[in-house]
């Protein structure tokens, strides 16, 4: 399987400091409104996409 190895050769590009920020103020406030027992969807959303899994995670 010749399409293979380019695939999992390439890198994921670094996120710039504005989408870190971002992906922080999402867990953070996750966090805080979870402790209430609340939730924002849009903040889960964001939340989850600030997570990329990498090849070797079995999830």
């Amino acid at each position: 399987m010749k399409h293979l190895t380019p695939v999992t050769k390439s890198q994921v590009a670094p996120a710039g400091q504005w989408q870190d920020l971002i992906c922080v103020f999402a867990q953070v406030f996750n966090a805080i409104l979870g402790f209430f027992g609340g939730a924002s969807p849009l903040l889960l959303y964001i939340d989850d996409k600030c997570y990329i899994p990498t090849p070797n995670d079995n999830v």
